[in-house]
């Protein structure tokens, strides 16, 4: 059964509040996250250090689970990695 924490999340994100990709572990913790998705609970720490390493499958497995259009996971985790100054090594 779906934890009802992601209907909450949901809703969160439809209205444009969320501005910032960890805010959803505020109300879906880390490990409901972890379990749900199937990602890795250290590789997942790390994604959320450095938001950039999230992969498309990671936007659509999230987005799944949440309810919501995957392009609007991947808003989130591009405005945190735009806030970062992510600067690609050459």
């Amino acid at each position: 059964m779906k934890d009802r924490r992601y209907n909450a999340l949901k809703a969160y994100i439809d209205s444009g509040e969320m501005k910032n990709f960890t805010e959803m572990f505020d109300i879906v913790p880390r490990s409901v996250v972890v379990r749900d998705s199937g990602i890795n609970y250290t590789r997942l720490i790390n994604k959320i250090k450095g938001p950039e390493k999230f992969t498309v499958k990671d936007i659509f497995i999230l987005a799944q689970l949440i309810g919501v259009e995957s392009h609007k996971i991947y808003q989130l985790i591009a405005s945190s990695v735009d806030k970062k100054s992510f600067k690609p090594k050459r």
